[in-house]
């Protein structure tokens, strides 16, 4: 190898490094301003020009929706939200996660609007699938439906969902087992969905404030009254 190959791989070499290290001070700022509940910086970091080459426009986006949300900045909020069902990022999988992630956000919160909005999107990406259990999921947490256990469960069987979709469906069942007032069954469910999430994911904090409030037999009886 002459010298002049190694001299071209250092400096590519070096590049990429101050890439990574540009990279990785940028998010330090943005996670920082966020822990530190400075909304308006958050926004102005991913902003700025230089964020949108290191980390994206998907990820400077994701950045600006929760500092709006979080600062409660409703107007703005909803405007960038529907920029983004609207908007064809590059990665396709991008797209899919920010609705899938979005959506039940806003499901559990019972947002129908969001969700409205957030649903039409989903069953626009033509994906089957996909669609399914969501429009499913909104069924039970917007509409109230208890009949969709035995197709839940079906699908279950079918092995066509795993992670996270799996753990909303088994959740879904269990909140249609407690619209029955079965609450072993909704319990057990519970239980099986906490499984399939991340420790970090938006419905674990909400199935553990379920299984808590339905282990405890004075509050059911109180319910029951």
């Amino acid at each position: 190898m002459s010298a002049a190959t190694v001299s071209v791989i250092f400096i590519l070499f070096a590049v990429y490094v101050g890439f990574q290290v540009v990279k990785n001070f940028q998010l330090r700022n943005l996670n920082k301003a966020l822990a530190q509940k400075d909304y308006d910086l958050v926004e102005k970091l991913a902003a700025m020009g230089l964020s949108r080459k290191l980390l994206g426009q998907y990820n400077c986006d994701l950045y600006q929706l929760r500092a709006l949300y979080l600062g409660e900045d409703v107007p703005r909020f909803e405007a960038l939200l529907r920029q983004m069902i609207a908007t064809e990022y590059k990665n396709p999988a991008d797209k899919k996660s920010f609705l899938e992630q979005y959506f039940h956000t806003f499901l559990l919160r019972e947002n129908k609007q969001y969700a409205d909005w957030l649903l039409e999107a989903i069953r626009a990406f033509g994906d089957e699938v996909f669609t399914r259990y969501n429009e499913q999921a909104y069924a039970v947490m917007i509409e109230k439906r208890s009949d969709l256990i035995e197709t839940m469960d079906h699908q279950i069987d079918a092995k066509q969902y795993y992670g996270f979709s799996l753990g909303v469906i088994l959740f879904m069942i269990a909140r249609q087992y407690e619209y029955l007032n079965d609450t072993a069954n909704a319990v057990l469910y519970y239980k099986n969905a906490k499984i399939c999430f991340h420790p970090k994911a938006i419905y674990v904090p909400v199935i553990e404030s379920c299984i808590e409030r339905l282990e405890q037999p004075e509050e059911r009886e109180t319910a029951r009254a």
